[in-house]
């Protein structure tokens, strides 16, 4: 994906890419100290996930859960972003709620067809092409099993901007692809993963 430097988003204003190296240097500090390693500086939300699992993800300022365990956040987004009266802003709360009910939805049954991603066509034909380097065919996936379809273009996206190392890529991948084997939609329906791979 080229991500232009120095321009700014006609709509939101934003200056479009890291402007230096060191800007980028500092943005993957800061990251890595929020992610789940040993540098981890954040606290960690208290709530349990549905296995009774302490939740690893990073509290909300002045919260005692993260933003997913916290709906009444979720809810105060939404509402804020109708108030405004801002057409973009309530599009943009409105999109990410659709893809929030996706993920859920797609955590039961990664059938259910939908997107939470859209490429232009250029960066569509690259993601396509990197997929078939690592062994996937998206346009199977796009019909047998859309939620690891849209998987895959995400890490492709994330990688594209420098946002993922080698080693953390491979990781995703070695997931991903143990996350389709062991998937029981599949298993149900007799699909055979091999057919998902070149």
């Amino acid at each position: 994906m080229h991500v232009r430097r120095g321009g700014r988003d006609p709509k939101s204003g934003r200056v479009r890419g890291f402007q230096s190296e060191t800007q980028r240097q500092n943005f993957m500090i800061g990251r890595a100290r929020c992610c789940n390693g040993p540098n981890r500086e954040m606290p960690r939300c208290a709530a349990l996930t549905r296995l009774g699992q302490p939740c690893r993800a990073a509290r909300m300022q002045n919260q005692q859960t993260c933003f997913r365990h916290n709906a009444a956040a979720k809810r105060s987004r939404l509402v804020a972003a109708r108030l405004s009266g801002d057409l973009d802003r309530i599009q943009r709360a409105e999109m990410r709620a659709e893809r929030n009910r996706l993920c859920v939805v797609w955590r039961r049954d990664p059938r259910e067809p939908g997107k939470t991603i859209m490429l232009v066509p250029s960066d569509e034909a690259s993601c396509q092409a990197w997929a078939a380097r690592q062994g996937f065919q998206l346009d199977l996936l796009d019909r047998d099993l859309p939620a690891f379809s849209d998987a895959i273009r995400w890490i492709w996206a994330r990688m594209s901007r420098g946002l993922i190392s080698e080693g953390d890529l491979n990781v995703k991948l070695a997931r991903l692809r143990s996350r389709m084997e062991a998937n029981p939609c599949r298993r149900s329906s007799g699909m055979n993963v091999g057919d998902l791979y070149r």
